[in-house]
């Protein structure tokens, strides 16, 4: 599947079959993970994989008692060294840092969507059970638990809201009134503007044959 039917397709699933996942599609998971971007390039997000059945019942406890966390055959969980980001930022470090995880984590949502696998992202978690369970240092972020298995439920499309009641124009707060005539004066404007940058793409190449 191509990128924008991978975003538009994928679900967050909370039942998975009893199925092992293969290695290779675990592997490009976190490979999308860390290719995402991060700020100054620092790379501070950290993955704890985590395939022990015993592990994975005390994440699902550790998440409020959200068991069917536990069930999934793999749990990645993502975490942050904040000590990186703040010795090059100071205090505001720590919210890039949450900003880094959360492409790394959005990343791996699309990876397992576009291998067939299913997830979901979880938040809720008591963070010192989770630490307990999986040896976290004090000085490291836990920012998200993710469990990966093959789908055992089709959800429906959860309702979304619409562009023109999330989207402002110039300034917040400024809806556009008009969405559809706004983006047909939009793609002409881009269309005259593509016209003229190639008719100047031309006259440059035109000079430097002479």
């Amino acid at each position: 599947m191509d990128t924008l039917e991978c975003l538009m397709s994928r679900r967050s699933i909370r039942k998975f079959l009893d199925i092992p996942v293969e290695f290779e599609k675990v592997g490009n998971i976190i490979d999308a993970g860390r290719m995402a971007p991060s700020a100054g390039n620092l790379q501070d997000t950290k993955f704890v994989l985590v395939t022990d059945s015993g592990a994975r019942q005390e994440l699902g406890k550790a998440c409020v008692e959200q068991y069917w966390v536990g069930s999934a055959p793999v749990i990645i969980v993502i975490c942050s060294d904040v000590t990186r980001t703040k010795r090059f930022y100071g205090e505001v470090g720590e919210k890039f840092s949450t900003q880094n995880a959360a492409a790394c984590v959005e990343n791996m949502l699309l990876a397992a969507h576009a291998q067939g696998l299913a997830s979901c992202w979880v938040g809720a978690f008591e963070d010192e059970m989770v630490r307990r369970t999986l040896g976290v240092p004090d000085h490291i972020l836990i920012q998200a638990i993710v469990p990966f298995g093959y789908p055992d439920e089709k959800v429906p499309v959860p309702q979304r809201l619409t562009m023109d009641q999330c989207v402002f124009l110039g300034s917040y707060g400024n809806r556009i009134k008009d969405l559809a005539s706004y983006m047909e004066w939009y793609g002409e404007h881009i269309t005259k503007a593509v016209k003229k940058g190639q008719e100047l793409v031309k006259e440059f190449a035109r000079r430097i044959q002479q």
